[in-house]
This record gives structure tokens, C-alpha cells and sequence, in this order.
């Protein structure tokens, strides 16, 4: 869905341009303001968009998954007077259909002093058009690829962006305006291969440890015992993965299913009941997706890091080690120390210790699948150990992990 103020298209250079450009980008929706034309007809619009289907009026828009919802391209005034009369206007029309809304439009007013370069006052045409927004519970998408569009924006009611929540508003070249035209795209985010996660929620079903114990002892490899267990973890994920597709469902799905049934026999009240297994396995899931760390200090705060880095270093060094009411102070007996085998009580406390929601590794087991099947993966885990300190490596897959680019700021593009 694109939107751009032409400033004029009785212009053939212009419309040729702007030809050429819908072709390139290959919009669904177009909206194109002060085109300073009388009168425009199908004729015409398909002289610009021949490749697309041309519709003289259409109040509510659907598309092929069902998904009902309207679209609204505005023009504002300059006038403040004129512009006061539109939100009221907006907020009419928008009360005839009770369906999601998209607007895609030049308001010719801007929200905050800094979308405008050299901005600095904010003015009560601002906070009214931000009082509209507001009114009418609308969500103003950022902004990729650019700090100003002057005057043009892109905005949608809640339930269309969790029908869409993978929307982006793109800044485009503009070659025949001073308006920078926006295009709004949804379903395009690259997201890569997903990874594999261990749902904490399947260790709550019965049988699914005595599953695991089947399938473990199923595999069979020769090598290094941190490659067999690489391995095993690998094939382990594919029996999870059918088991959870084939047999166990989506729990979320099932619930769904579930709420419409009771929609239906609300008149037999007390005959069915949401199963409170499933919203028990739900509420493990989402707990286990929902872990957060919180950072005290912003990074831009470099005095501050080195004050932490010189910290640390002193507290890193270690001038005395004590090991089973024993104190070592010589460098050397604290280095035999620290790197003496493990053994394996030390291990397994260590194990239980550690939080199961905790952020899974790399191989996308989490601490409780661990906590939950030692007994079946321990004589395979304590292998790795001794071979590590034996030979001081391990398999490097058991090592991998995955790096994600985070924006840190609006429009970011360079690392």
C-alpha cells in the first residue's frame, strides 16, 4: 500500500514517472493526493496502474483471507479552523462501519517538532491532531528508512495491526515532490529459519519423559562422546518436533477451538468446561517465552563501563582459593585447582540449580528439559565432561549459538 502527495499529475512527464514507479513497486493500494486534476476517471487510473484492477468505489476492502477492514486516504486543510472540522468529520465516518481501520494520508500537519527538520516548538495544531489519535485508539507506525515525511503518515486502529503485526512503513525515493511517498508492507518481514525451542509445557504431559527415554536410547552413534551427544540432541528434536506436530497440537489452537464450542452451548451451561489442563500448559509456554533481562545502565555511558571494566578486573583476580576448608594462595596450586576434573555431584548440582525458564542454549533445550531427563541423558552429558578434560575440546556444535541484529535506534543501517 502506497501513499504520496504528486503535487499535480497533469503533467505527462509526471505520470510517465509515476507509472514507471507502480510498476516498481508493485503496490495492492495506491493513494495519490493534489493530483490538481478535475476529474478522474477509470480511463485514466488504468493509464497509471494498467496492470492492476481499477475500482471507480469501494467502502469496505477484503482481501483473500477474509479479513474485512477499511481504508481511508485523507487530505487535510491548512487552515486550522478546516482541520478542526475534519476530526470531526473522520471521527464520524469512522462510526458508520465497525470494522478495522487504515489511514494513509497527507494531513498536512505533523505530531512533534522533531518530525519537521528544524522543529522546535510544539503548537496546539500538534497536540489536537495527537488528541485525534487518541480519540480514536489509533497506533501511528514508525518510520523506516528516514527521520522526515513531512507531513505524511500511515495510521491504523489496534485490530488491524494484530491482523497485520508484521507492518512496516517504508520511506520511497521521490522524484516529482517535495513529499516523501510512504509505503506500508505487510507480510514481508524476513524472518530466516526458526530455531528450535524446548516448550517447558510438554514436560507437563504424561508419558512424554518416558517418550524421550525411547527415543534416547534409539540412537545410536560412534565418535567422540561431545559429538554422539550433538548428535542425539539433533535427532531428539526431530522426534519432538513430529510428536508435537502429530500428536500433541497446538495448544493455543485447542483452546481457540474450545472457547468457540462454549460460544455455542452457552445455553447448557455446566455441560462442558474449558479444559484447565490446557490453560495450564498455555501459562507454562508463555511464561517461558516471556523471560526478560533488565539493564540498569545504557551503554552509552562510557565513563561509567570503565569504571565497571577496571572494576571488574579486580574482582576478577583471585589472590586466594579455598576448596574443601583448604586455602590455596600460590598461583600454581590455585591453578590446579581450577582445573582439576569435575566431578560429578558437582555437576549435577550445578544442574538443578540453575533456573529452568532460563533462555535455552544454542541447541534449543531449556533447563528443565535437563532438571526433567537427567536420568536420561546424564551418562551421555558426564562424557562430554571427561572428554573435555582429557582432551580440552568438545564438539563445536555443542558450542554454536545465534547472533540477532537489534536496532537501538529509529531507522538504524549500519553496524
Amino acid at each position: 500500500m502506497m501513499s504520496r502527495n504528486v503535487r499535480g499529475l497533469n503533467d505527462s512527464w509526471k505520470c510517465l514517472v509515476v507509472r514507471n514507479l507502480l510498476r516498481e513497486w508493485n503496490c495492492d493500494i495506491v493513494c495519490l493526493q493534489e493530483t490538481k486534476l478535475a476529474g478522474m476517471d477509470r480511463q485514466f487510473v488504468c493509464s497509471l496502474w494498467s496492470y492492476r484492477r481499477a475500482l471507480e468505489k469501494l467502502e469496505v476492502m477484503g482481501v483473500g483471507d477474509g479479513f474485512i477492514w477499511a481504508c481511508f486516504g485523507v487530505y487535510g486543510p491548512n487552515d486550522n479552523n478546516l482541520r478542526g472540522q475534519m476530526w470531526d468529520e473522520l471521527i464520524g465516518i469512522q462510526q458508520l462501519w465497525d470494522v478495522p481501520w487504515c489511514y494513509i494520508e497527507d494531513f498536512n500537519i505533523i505530531r512533534f517538532p522533531s518530525e519537521r527538520l528544524g522543529g522546535s516548538q510544539l503548537t496546539p495544531a500538534m497536540e489536537n491532531f495527537s488528541e485525534f489519535i487518541k480519540e480514536l485508539n489509533l497506533i501511528d507506525l514508525s518510520l523506516k528508512g528516514g527521520s522526515y515525511t513531512w507531513i505524511d503518515r500511515a495510521l491504523v486502529s489496534h485490530d488491524w495491526e494484530d491482523h497485520h503485526p508484521d507492518v512496516i512503513q517504508w520511506v520511497l525515493p521521490r522524484p516529482i515532490s517535495d513529499h516523501i511517498p510512504i509505503l506500508m508492507e505487510a507480510g514481508r518481514i524476513l524472518r530466516g529459519q526458526s530455531p528450535f525451542r524446548f516448550e517447558n509445557m510438554w514436560l507437563k504431559t504424561n508419558g512424554f519423559i518416558e517418550r524421550v527415554h525411547s527415543w534416547w536410547n534409539e540412537y545410536s552413534f560412534s565418535s567422540t562422546p561431545s559429538f554422539m551427544l550433538a548428535k542425539k540432541l539433533k535427532a531428539l528434536k526431530g522426534d519432538i518436533i513430529q510428536w508435537n506436530r502429530n500428536v500433541f497440537g497446538n495448544v493455543g489452537r485447542q483452546k481457540k477451538e474450545l472457547l468457540e464450542v462454549l460460544k455455542l452451548l452457552d445455553a447448557k451451561e455446566g455441560e462442558y468446561g474449558l479444559s484447565e489442563n490446557l490453560l495450564s500448559l498455555e501459562e507454562v509456554s508463555w511464561r517461558h517465552k516471556s523471560r526478560m533481562l533488565w539493564i540498569n545502565k545504557g551503554d552509552n555511558n562510557t565513563k561509567f563501563f570503565h569504571k565497571v571494566a577496571n572494576s571488574q578486573r579486580r574482582y576478577n583476580h583471585i589472590s586466594m582459593l579455598e576448596v574443601d576448608g583448604v586455602i590455596y594462595e600460590n598461583e600454581s596450586e590455585i591453578a590446579d585447582q581450577l582445573e582439576r576434573r569435575f566431578e560429578n555431584e558437582e555437576i549435577l548440582r550445578v544442574v538443578k540449580e540453575l533456573e529452568g525458564d532460563k533462555a535455552p542454549s544454542p541447541d534449543g533445550f531449556s533447563m528443565a528439559f535437563y532438571h526433567h531427563c537427567w536420568g536420561v541423558v546424564e551418562k551421555d552429558v558426564l562424557a562430554v565432561f571427561e572428554e573435555f578434560y582429557q582432551h580440552n575440546k568438545f564438539e563445536k556444535s555443542l558450542n554454536t549459538t545465534f547472533i540477532a541484529l537489534i536496532p537501538k535506534k529509529n531507522s538504524a543501517s549500519n553496524i
